[in-house]
């Protein structure tokens, strides 16, 4: 199973929550054991910019919710664009799968 999520932006030296619903309220099933990572769009501008961007997705987080009626499980991840001078924000997806 392999997915993509959303479309964000995020500056240089920015950072933020994504969070990926799945159970009752989000309309499917456990997911199981899901991994994702940012991955960063390529430029739409022209011209195109030279340089550099990077992106690190780090604490994981698997949150169950028990409600009457169901389970909502919500996966959390921390995705930060690296500060450095010079370096690019960016656009990027959420790109992951499952351990099925």
């Amino acid at each position: 199973m392999a997915f993509n999520t959303g479309k964000y932006w995020l500056a240089n030296g920015s950072s933020v929550w994504i969070i990926q619903w799945f159970g009752r309220e989000g309309g499917g099933t456990d997911g199981g054991a899901l991994w994702l990572m940012a991955s960063p769009l390529p430029f739409d501008t022209f011209p195109t910019p030279s340089g550099t961007t990077q992106l690190e997705t780090s604490r994981f987080q698997r949150r169950f919710v028990y409600a009457n009626g169901g389970t909502d499980w919500t996966y959390n991840y921390f995705v930060e664009n690296n500060l450095s001078q010079g370096w690019h924000s960016t656009w990027f997806t959420m790109s992951g799968g499952g351990n099925t």
